[in-house]
């Protein structure tokens, strides 16, 4: 980090549509005769997937791969190959690990980019401290904040925002110092009426061999939260219409992730259950009504988002067990409701021991410029 400019934000995560407002830090160490101080806001969103496939390779005829196309490398290198600008056989090429031949071909889910540019003082500067409050605008349907990468880097997915202050020297047609800061969005969720109805769960009743109907339903106080927050829950599951004993009923919340690339393909890259927890069951003609119960969401969650190139569903399910023999061959009674993780963020902390302001930009910006630059991101 640039010691000699400073973010500070004034709330950790931002809702999409209010401003992000906060104060910027500059240390000039030298008088500047004509300096250019801009403020951008950059959006960037996409996801990308690396396959290798095996090939036959003769090693004693390397005729068989051309030469440029081989990578010779123990990773694979992700260069990225624009979909923008070539045709897609030109994306793939061929990794050499030892005596084995990969092709290796890419994925790319993009979205366009999108940088608010707003020109905060143009003229001389002396030496000394100074710093100024902004407040960026953002859209209304601005997804939530979201970041993702496994274990060997081949899958990745991002949806960020980061505010760039740079000090220009137009006279040198050159940049003297740059810095950027990422900031967290959360995207907006439904209006408080469909709200109420999503965490209405759908009531379950299945044929269990003959042997009766279970019943059971499921409803949440809300349906918008945040990790490391309790969900309270309340069900119902009337077992009097069955001849089988409920042993328990499960509960778990399912995270589902999903990639959509340029040609539409939606990808599923992880499908797992992140938390479980079980609760008493009932008897053979007995009925459990209203029960309360209390799940802690994972701390470390990313949020939910839904965009054409990145889904992040999750969904609390609810299913009814009965531990007996053939039940396997029993329609599952699960309910099922989707819902909303919100990004969170910790109280950021700036230490300005030692920095001494001058007045001169203690300025105020309030509105960025209307001009919006568009440009065809793609991930590297």
């Amino acid at each position: 980090m640039n010691r000699n400019v400073l973010f500070k934000f004034f709330d950790p995560v931002t809702l999409a549509g209010d401003p992000i407002r906060g104060e910027c830090y500059i240390r000039i160490t030298e008088e500047i005769p004509k300096a250019q101080i801009v403020l951008t806001f950059q959006t960037k969103m996409y996801s990308k997937i690396i396959e290798k496939k095996q090939i036959p390779y003769d090693q004693s005829n390397p005729q068989m791969i051309p030469e440029k196309l081989v990578e010779k490398a123990q990773r694979i290198q992700v260069t990225l190959d624009s979909p923008f600008r070539q045709p897609k056989q030109t994306q793939k090429k061929y990794e050499l690990n030892g005596d084995i031949m990969y092709r290796v071909i890419r994925h790319y889910g993009t979205h366009e980019s999108f940088v608010y540019t707003q020109e905060l003082y143009t003229g001389q500067v002396k030496t000394g401290d100074y710093k100024f409050q902004f407040s960026i605008p953002t859209q209304y349907n601005m997804s939530s904040s979201f970041q993702y990468k496994n274990e060997d880097g081949l899958k990745q997915a991002k949806c960020g925002y980061k505010v760039t202050l740079r000090v220009d020297l137009p006279d040198e047609a050159s940049t003297l110092m740059m810095e950027s800061a990422d900031v967290f969005i959360n995207g907006r969720v439904s209006s408080e009426c469909e709200q109420f109805r999503q965490c209405e769960g759908n009531i379950v009743q299945y044929l269990c061999l003959n042997r009766g109907t279970v019943e059971l339903s499921l409803k949440l106080n809300k349906n918008n939260f945040i990790p490391g927050e309790q969900i309270q829950i309340e069900y119902t599951l009337d077992n009097t219409r069955s001849q089988r004993s409920i042993s328990r009923v499960e509960a778990r919340l399912i995270n589902k992730l999903t990639f959509i690339d340029d040609d539409e393909i939606e990808r599923i890259i992880e499908n797992v259950k992140v938390f479980q927890q079980n609760l008493g069951g009932v008897n053979s003609g007995q009925k459990l009504e209203r029960q309360n119960a209390s799940l802690e969401i994972p701390k470390n969650l990313r949020a939910t988002i839904k965009t054409n190139v990145i889904r992040n569903q999750y969904f609390l399910q609810m299913e009814a067990i009965a531990d007996a023999f053939l039940t396997w061959l029993s329609v599952p009674v699960i309910c099922q409701i989707p819902i909303n993780i919100q990004e969170s963020q910790l109280p950021q902390k700036i230490n300005l021991e030692g920095w001494n302001f001058l007045p001169i930009m203690n300025v105020s910006v309030n509105a960025f410029s209307n001009l919006t630059v568009q440009q065809s991101f793609v991930p590297t």
